[in-house]
């Protein structure tokens, strides 16, 4: 009997093991739609690694956040996803399952972030009216948050 029970607790031990093994090898790796994006999660959903393209100086520093988060979020649930399939086979079932599957976000609609083109300050369309300060595109093209020329 306790020959049975020591064998028992060795192979939940080495089980245990491998599932831990398994979960900290279940990181993630997204690329935004348009390649201007690449990162990594760790299995909890922490950022290891965000890469940029060169046509990521073509985005404005909104448009970029956006596409940043967005590839960012797809990368969290798809680690969050091989965590559940890894620990699923022994909890399915359980509280502790209900609690990690109720973490995973859900998935949302890939969508692309284009570039937008810069304003003329001097040009104010159809209408009569100048364009606030705000929208102005600096003078030749340049900008103070890194954007290549457009």
């Amino acid at each position: 009997m306790i020959a049975d029970l020591e064998a028992r607790a060795r192979d939940l031990a080495g089980r245990s093991r491998e599932m831990r093994d398994r979960i900290r090898r279940a990181t993630a790796t997204q690329r935004s739609p348009d390649g201007v994006v690449t990162a990594t999660v760790a299995p909890n959903g922490s950022l290891q690694h965000i890469e940029f393209s060169p046509g990521a100086a073509e985005f404005s520093h909104a448009e970029l956040s956006e596409v940043v988060m967005a590839t960012v979020r797809r990368a969290q649930a798809q680690a969050a996803r091989q965590v559940v399939s890894v620990v699923e086979p022994q909890f399915g079932g359980t509280a502790a399952m209900d609690f990690l599957t109720g973490s995973i976000p859900p998935e949302e609609p890939v969508r692309s972030v284009e570039p937008v083109e810069a304003v003329d300050p001097t040009d104010a369309g159809d209408s009569d009216l100048p364009l606030p300060r705000s929208l102005w595109a600096p003078p030749g093209g340049e900008s103070g948050t890194g954007a290549a020329p457009r």
